[in-house]
This record gives C-alpha cells, sequence and structure tokens, in this order.
C-alpha cells in the first residue's frame, strides 16, 4: 500500500539534486520513492540522531497558525464550510 506524502519544495530540491549526484558520482540511478524509503529506514534506524535533530525544532505551540487556534475569530456563521466563501467574498 502507497500513501502520499507532502513535503516542502526545498527538500525535494535538495533530494533530486542528491540523486542526481549519485548518477553522476558514483553510477547510481534509484527513483525518488526508493531514496526517500532508504532515507526514512536509516533513520528509524539511527534513532538517537532524529531524536537530537528533533528536539532541535521549535515546539508547535511556538507556531503562529496554531497560537491562532487557540483564539479563533467568531465570523457569526453556523456552517462556515459550506457559507465561508460567500461571508468573505460577498
Amino acid at each position: 500500500m502507497l500513501d502520499t506524502v507532502k513535503i516542502d519544495r526545498r527538500r525535494k530540491e535538495k533530494v533530486e539534486k542528491f540523486l542526481a549526484a549519485l548518477i553522476l558520482e558514483e553510477g547510481l540511478k534509484i527513483n525518488f520513492q526508493d531514496a526517500l524509503g532508504l532515507m526514512i529506514d536509516y533513520s528509524l534506524e539511527n534513532r538517537h540522531e532524529i531524536i537530537k535533530r528533533l528536539k532541535e525544532i521549535p515546539p508547535l505551540e511556538l507556531d503562529p497558525a496554531w497560537k491562532m487556534l487557540k483564539n479563533p475569530d467568531d465570523w457569526k456563521v453556523e456552517d462556515a464550510s459550506e457559507k465561508i466563501d460567500e461571508h468573505i467574498y460577498g
């Protein structure tokens, strides 16, 4: 079974450059999916290193979007999922 994972453009470009370098420098050709899978496996095998890096990431509570969820705006619309565009754009 396959799942879709979203990664930011900067990381995707880094992986693509890494894969291109593998072809040029090592003669190894591997697709993005297999490379990402191997990177995940490697990360799981080197748990202590990943944990160290994860601890360097700022906590979610400091994220501005997360802070906004604590004090949401009341738009006086009962079912915003259906009327949000109408309410915002008129």
